[in-house]
This record gives C-alpha cells, sequence and structure tokens, in this order.
C-alpha cells in the first residue's frame, strides 16, 4: 500500500478510536447518489486542479481509501470525513463508494472533520478558526476544551481564534492566499479600518510579515521622546504572544523600567488571562 494512504488508514483509525488489528466496523459499498456532504465540513475552498488530479486517479485506481459517514435518515448518510473522495467519485462517474459508517453526534462529526483537515493541513487560517469557532459557539466549549477535543496547544486555538475578529475583506485576503498567516495576526491588533488599509497594502506592494511588523512598529511610536521598537523586542513580544495565547505587547520607558500588556477581546479571553496570572 502507498505510503499516502498507510497515513490516511492511521488518521482514520485515529478518529474513529478503534485499533489498527481490530476489525470493530467494516467496509460497506454505498450508493454515491444516498451520501450528502458533512454539514460540519470546515473547509469550503476545494481547489479545482487537486478535485481534478483526485477524479482522475479515481478512474485509473478506484477509491483506495473509505470515506467516513453518518446515518441521518432511511438510506441516507452524511460524510464526516472524505468529501473530496466523495465529489472526485461523482466527478468520475462511480455509483459506489467504500465507506466507514459510524454513528456520530453533531459534537462528534464536526470534531473528527476538523481533525481529519487538520491531520492533512488542507485547511487555511480561515477555514480552521472558523472550525474552532463553531466547536465554541455551537457546543459551548471552552478555548481549552476546543484545545483538548483536537489536540492543539492552547495558544494555537487563541491566535487562530483572534484572526475572526478582522474585517471580512482581509478574511478573504487570507483565504486566498494573498496575505500570510503572520501578516494576518498583526493585522489583528489594529483598529478594523487600518487593518483593511494595511491588507491591502500588503498585497499592493509585497510586504513581508517583517516589513508590516517595521511600519505597525513606526506607527505606534511617533509619540514624542518615544522610541521605535526594535526587532530584538517584536521578537519577544511575538514569542510571548504565542505562549500565553494572547497579544502581549511591551512599552519600555527606559532600560530598567516599563509595562507589559496583555490584550483581550472578550469575556472568555479575560478570564482565561486572570486564572493564568493566578496560577
Amino acid at each position: 500500500m502507498p505510503e499516502e494512504n498507510k497515513i490516511l488508514n492511521k488518521g482514520l483509525d485515529a478518529l474513529l478510536g478503534r485499533n489498527t488489528n481490530n476489525n470493530q466496523k467494516s467496509v460497506k459499498e454505498l450508493p454515491v447518489e444516498d451520501i450528502n456532504p458533512g454539514r460540519f465540513q470546515p473547509r469550503t475552498n476545494f481547489d479545482k486542479e487537486k478535485l481534478l488530479e483526485l477524479t482522475n486517479s479515481i478512474k485509473n485506481h478506484g477509491v483506495l481509501s473509505p470515506i467516513l459517514v453518518r446515518e441521518v435518515g432511511l438510506n441516507k448518510y452524511e460524510v464526516i470525513a472524505g468529501e473530496r473522495r466523495l465529489r472526485a467519485s461523482k466527478n468520475a462517474g462511480l455509483k459506489t463508494i467504500p465507506t466507514l459508517i459510524d454513528q456520530k453526534q453533531d459534537k462528534d462529526a464536526l470534531e473528527s472533520a476538523l481533525i481529519e483537515n487538520l491531520q492533512r493541513e488542507d485547511l487555511n487560517a480561515v477555514e480552521e478558526a472558523r472550525g474552532y469557532d463553531r466547536l465554541k459557539r455551537e457546543f459551548g466549549l471552552t478555548q481549552d476544551e476546543v484545545a483538548a477535543s483536537t489536540g492543539k496547544a492552547r495558544s494555537t486555538i487563541a491566535n487562530s481564534l483572534r484572526l475572526l475578529s478582522l474585517p471580512a475583506k482581509v478574511l478573504d485576503m487570507l483565504s486566498s492566499g494573498k496575505i500570510e498567516k503572520g501578516h494576518a495576526k498583526l493585522l489583528a491588533s489594529m483598529d478594523p479600518l487600518e487593518a483593511e488599509k494595511a491588507a491591502n497594502n500588503i498585497v499592493k506592494n509585497k510586504l513581508t510579515v517583517k516589513d508590516l511588523a517595521g511600519l505597525s512598529s513606526k506607527k505606534t511610536n511617533k509619540k514624542p521622546q518615544t522610541k521605535t521598537k526594535d526587532r530584538d523586542l517584536l521578537i519577544v513580544e511575538e514569542e510571548m504572544s504565542e505562549n500565553f495565547g494572547h497579544k502581549v505587547e511591551i512599552e519600555a520607558k527606559n532600560k530598567k523600567s516599563g509595562k507589559v500588556v496583555i490584550n483581550y477581546n472578550t469575556k472568555d479571553e479575560l478570564e482565561s488571562i486572570i486564572s493564568k496570572l493566578k496560577n
């Protein structure tokens, strides 16, 4: 079996919580017309070129790894993991597709779909953030619970969710790859109008993340007798923000004194900060 299929099967084993040596679920051929796209699919962008490549592969070799579905009605199913394979199979003209059927609840279905895509690194930054946000909003999970369920660090979840505060146009730029995730992290700390202008500037002038960090530093340090932050301090701020899970700013008055500012956008984030400081 090709290495990529071994990896995929291991991912499915992890999602199903089963031992690879114990065949608790059997593969079943289901009509493709009986299977609907997953309501909890976090990915919204399907690369047409890659989908065409998969379609041609399926025409030549068939579906090598079963998709994961759940039953939602009489002879009706919904995809949990493997929507690209389902789409490509339909495009290839297949009438049936190999499946593993599981009885997952809504939360588990979203969680599994999110994990499957994260394992393959198929999600863009916006899709990933919206997936985490759905777990929080629709199922009442805290950021700590989202981190535990997806196997991600708490700081990763917090930084990802913070991107959703960006204007819609900036999120579109991030989704399409016009700006990078590093750009977006810096833009998220700006006023919405300022962030949108800065994003347009990034695209127009092809600014790197370091370029944007330098411009942001100059704008925030235009007050008299205020020095521009050097690169080392910006790097420290970025590392502290990543580790702490919240935007951290260092304001040095002189070599011996200054202050550290921790930013938050929601009550949940404030409570998390207070809890961390107490511990």
